[in-house]
């Protein structure tokens, strides 16, 4: 979509530095580094101040003025997330019209809302509930009781199943599979016994998860995630766990059962909690951190077991001298021979 400058400076209150032309038409939106005359560019980064004295955008998103950047400078605060409200008016996203696939095999006893989209092959069972304007790509699978809220997406190949519930807004990425059993064993002789997982899923308004991720049902309570929380690839959340809003579940992180965690927690790539805690609200763990008790106090934490931050970092720098202090203490022990 095509718009002008001035409709985006009115809808987003952006504050330009200098005076344009009122028909000024925005025609994309690039890097600094590749964006051409008639783009819109953006500069939330220091590491590449260089290149926005050298872009060829004719606009620029930023914080505050920098002097020297011949583009029009639009100043506002939080120009990231105003750039990514610009890119989802600029480029709405464009699902299948409402239809149902011949192929696909809806239950009797389905309810299935206005304007929604049922793909090719896709399965919808006994006593689910699917909401308006939501779309199921291909070969989905919505088990027995699952519900989805209004204008949620399911991409190809998504499993919910039974009793699994999604709010409004959900999207759930390809080949993701939510309500599958936990893993509950009880543990007779050397032999592993079953425990049914009799809990079910609960997914609040606004969620994202990617694809090849996995969310297992509760065992005897509900697995929950909480209202705009955004779960990247591949990413496995244990029966039971509850998460609170707004949280970041970075690729490849594990969370153990029955672990909590607050509002606004980040878990970065390859970290995880074992199971049974209690994480606090704004808290962080960094890339490859494990969390193995409560941490209830917000900040950054880092390393196996997870520590605070700067503690973790001293540490790291202390190891790195080990081998310098141990010759040392070898030439001192020469000395001493002497």
């Amino acid at each position: 979509m095509i718009l002008k400058l001035k409709t985006l400076v009115e809808e987003f209150s952006l504050q330009p530095q200098s005076s344009f032309d009122d028909d000024f038409v925005v025609t994309g939106v690039n890097t600094l580094k590749n964006a051409a005359e008639g783009e819109l560019s953006f500069f939330t980064n220091k590491k590449y101040r260089s290149d926005l004295f050298e872009t060829r955008a004719s606009a620029v998103l930023l914080e505050e003025p920098v002097a020297g950047c011949k583009a029009i400078q639009l100043v506002v605060k939080n120009p990231y997330a105003v750039l990514a409200r610009i890119l989802q008016k600029m480029f709405p996203e464009h699902l299948p019209p409402p239809a149902i696939h011949p192929t696909a095999v809806i239950s009797d006893k389905a309810t299935i809302g206005e304007n929604c989209y049922i793909g090719p092959h896709c399965i919808v069972s006994d006593d689910a509930v699917i909401g308006p304007g939501t779309s199921l790509m291909g070969n989905c699978h919505v088990g027995k009781g699952s519900t989805l809220g209004e204008k949620c997406v399911l991409y190809p190949s998504v499993t919910l199943y039974h009793h699994v519930h999604l709010g409004d807004r959900v999207r759930v990425h390809a080949n993701s599979v939510i309500g599958s059993d936990g893993f509950g064993y009880a543990q007779d002789n050397g032999v592993h016994i079953k425990i049914p997982q009799l809990g079910g899923v609960r997914i609040e308004h606004d969620v994202e998860i990617g694809s090849n991720t996995s969310i297992d049902r509760g065992a005897q309570l509900d697995t929950i995630i909480g209202e705009g929380t955004k779960i990247d690839n591949c990413v496995q959340i244990g029966h039971g766990v509850q998460t609170g809003k707004h949280c970041l579940l970075i690729a490849q992180t594990g969370i153990a059962g029955s672990t909590m965690l607050g509002n606004h927690v980040i878990f970065a790539g390859q970290s995880g909690a074992v199971g049974h805690l209690k994480i606090g609200d704004k808290t962080a763990f960094m890339v490859r951190a494990v969390a193995t008790k409560d941490t209830p106090k917000p900040g950054y934490y880092a390393g196996f077991p997870a520590r605070p931050a700067d503690q973790h970092h001293r540490e790291k720098a202390l190891i790195r001298r080990m081998d310098r202090l141990r010759k040392k203490v070898c030439e001192l022990e020469k000395c001493l021979k002497k």
